[in-house]
């Protein structure tokens, strides 16, 4: 069942709050995932939302301390589906915070993004990029025109950590750590078990687009054509029909860890497109939806461009990959 009751007593504290500004904080708590401002008020309007029993549609609606505030999420409509039913994790509006700034100095800034906001800007005017919220972020932060170089990027719903240059002068030296293969990146991935198989494991093949779904490119492993593609892979954790998998990618292709693992018998979870599973469980009869697909850069190593220290940049898992492992865990209890 994906439909979730929440229900709150509002404090004295928070007596004065906007129904939609109280409902942004304390879903994504109750939830254990990220939910966006613009879901809430979609929520508030559809009429998922009571106070007192009573349907409340106006988002501004001001709260009252012992109030009781009810909502019914249906987490498989909450989110956007992509191809084949894909889920996708979908952020309109988004807003950086000091807590997400992993590192920077005068050259360099890593951000830990979050799942479902693009990496640059979509043919979608209306949705949030990373790039166009984070030089808005800057230049509201430091004022003046901020420079913000893109030298690599993370599928939509894959969360983590993301590299740019804040300096021209450092972009060759970038540009190189990707080329020369000194960029080590590391991800973790929730994926099926499928058979018993190795810890560790490597795949070297060549990769390339093998069909389409719609506008989506799909790809796969090909015999000529494809560019060359190798990750390896460690198992970190053992489940109940999944696996916790480290994986470190040597190449840069699109999609390579996905296709490497789906190809392997391994898909990630939430990745309808490659044959992943869309829900957990179940545990005491209920099973958990996947909010997205369950990837995660989780650490960059790479001397610096300009210092030449050694920089090692790490994100623990968001909350929606930690509330995934825990079904997976008790799952095995």
């Amino acid at each position: 069942m994906a439909i979730r009751k929440q229900v709150w007593r509002i404090e004295a504290a928070q007596q004065g709050v906007r129904l939609d500004h109280f409902l942004a904080e304390a879903l994504p708590k109750a939830l254990a995932r990220e939910i966006t401002r613009s879901q809430v008020r979609r929520l508030i309007m559809a009429g998922a939302v009571s106070r007192n029993g009573r349907r409340e549609r106006i988002a501004s609606f001001t709260l009252g301390a012992g109030m009781r505030v009810e909502v019914l999420v249906d987490l498989t409509k909450l989110d956007s589906a992509g191809p084949s039913g894909m889920r996708r994790a979908v952020v309109k509006e988004f807003t950086w915070t000091p807590a997400r700034i992993l590192f920077e100095d005068e050259w360099l800034l890593v951000v830990d993004k979050p799942a479902g906001l693009p990496t640059q800007p979509t043919l979608d005017e209306s949705r949030a990029s990373v790039f166009t919220t984070l030089k808005e972020y800057l230049q509201q932060r430091d004022g003046g025109t901020p420079y913000l170089g893109l030298h690599h990027r993370l599928d939509r719903d894959t969360s983590g950590v993301l590299l740019f240059t804040k300096d021209q002068k450092a972009n060759a030296g970038v540009s190189a750590l990707f080329t020369g293969k000194t960029m080590r990146k590391t991800y973790q991935a929730l994926a099926v078990a499928g058979a018993k198989g190795p810890a560790t494991w490597e795949v070297e093949n060549h990769l390339g687009v093998v069909g389409r779904v719609g506008k989506a490119s799909k790809f796969g492993a090909v015999r000529s054509g494809g560019d060359l593609a190798q990750t390896s892979f460690r198992v970190l954790e053992r489940g109940a029909g999944s696996l916790l998998v480290e994986a470190r990618p040597h190449t840069g292709r699109t999609h390579q860890i996905r296709v490497h693992l789906a190809e392997g018998g391994h898909p990630i979870y939430g990745d309808a497109f490659y044959g992943g599973p869309v829900q957990l469980g179940p545990v005491r009869g209920l099973a958990m939806p996947v909010p997205r697909v369950l990837l995660h850069a989780a650490e960059l190593r790479f001397p610096h461009p300009v210092t030449q220290a050694e920089v090692a940049i790490g994100s623990p898992l968001p909350a929606d990959f930690e509330a995934c492992l825990r079904q997976v865990r008790a799952m095995v209890g």
